[in-house]
């Protein structure tokens, strides 16, 4: 399978879980913004570039199969990646618990932008409460399903990849 089918093939999965099985698992009225976790993520598997186009890709789908005006999700998932790859290149030497709760803090970060961006737009009175408990919930949830969807996109964004060069100072390292 060529590394477009890949990314397709977990966008659409992606999209279909999160209208499906974490549209009915909700805590307080939230669930598991699983298109915001893919985007978060293959920017930091894929590089800037990479995650920037199934970021933005992502937000289309997520816009397409909610009531918000087309390309407000991706106004935010894309950057996002772009910010997500570029912290990752600087944190090198980092723990499990470490890139957990970095993970939870872009998914946060991504959730209250989002929800922003709509209050911005006009699509809805921004709340800084609700913004908050809705950012905490959202990141907590996604967070407890990350590792199998890491694993799922790292496979998508690094599929026909050639090999890395890895400039900490072990040589090449294979990606995938």
């Amino acid at each position: 399978m060529t590394g477009r089918l890949r990314i397709v093939a977990v966008l659409l999965t992606a999209m279909t879980a999160q209208v499906t099985v974490f549209e009915e698992i909700r805590i307080d009225g939230v669930s598991v913004e699983l298109l915001l976790l893919v985007s978060i993520l293959a920017g930091f598997h894929g590089g800037p570039e990479r995650g920037a186009v199934v970021a933005f890709c992502a937000g289309l789908l997520h816009d397409s199969i909610t009531a918000t005006p087309m390309g407000l999700h991706a106004l935010v998932y894309a950057p996002l990646a772009v910010a997500t790859s570029h912290l990752e290149v600087r944190l090198a030497r980092s723990t499990r618990p470490f890139l957990a709760v970095g993970l939870a803090v872009a998914m946060a970060v991504g959730v209250c932008a989002t929800m922003l961006a709509g209050g911005l737009f006009g699509l809805h009175d921004v709340d800084v409460a609700r913004l908050a408990r809705t950012a905490l919930v959202a990141s907590l949830m996604s967070v407890a399903v990350a590792v199998p969807t890491s694993r799922a996109v790292c496979w998508a964004v690094t599929g026909g990849l050639p090999v890395d060069v890895d400039v900490r100072g072990s040589g090449v390292e294979s990606r995938g």
